[in-house]
């Protein structure tokens, strides 16, 4: 049974989308800003303090949709001051392991890629 021409075409355009989908979904894996202070809006992480406020859940509610509203405003500030935080943050290391002997070194860097991976599940935990 031969496959119609239309056939091809619309299976060939799929084809392109899907495509297209996963090459967007790694560019931006690729080029994500990550910052190491990024703005925190976290809902897990607000559980406590809505607790301790008592909060009804219409309130919960408007504070959720105030952080998330004033994210994008957080973020577009942040983002030139990013890469001087991040120069900042690799002199302090740098100037930490200047002090510490042999053995002191590999655990501090132990301790920075546990945080660093920390940090990576968090940001994979906050886009999904």
């Amino acid at each position: 049974m031969a496959v119609s021409l239309k056939a091809k075409a619309i299976g060939a355009c799929l084809l392109i989308f899907i495509i297209g989908f996963g090459c967007g979904f790694i560019a931006k894996s690729i080029l994500h800003n990550k910052s190491e202070y990024r703005f925190q809006h976290d809902f897990e992480r607000l559980k406590p303090l809505t607790r301790e406020l008592g909060l009804s859940d219409t309130q919960r509610a408007l504070m959720f949709n105030i952080l998330a509203d004033n994210k994008a405003a957080i973020d577009n500030i942040m983002k030139p001051i990013n890469p001087k935080i991040k120069i900042q943050l690799h002199i302090m290391r740098e100037n930490i392991r200047n002090i510490l002997d042999d053995d002191q070194k590999k655990i501090y860097a132990a301790l920075l890629k546990e945080h660093e991976v920390k940090r990576f599940d968090e940001e994979e935990e906050e886009e999904e």
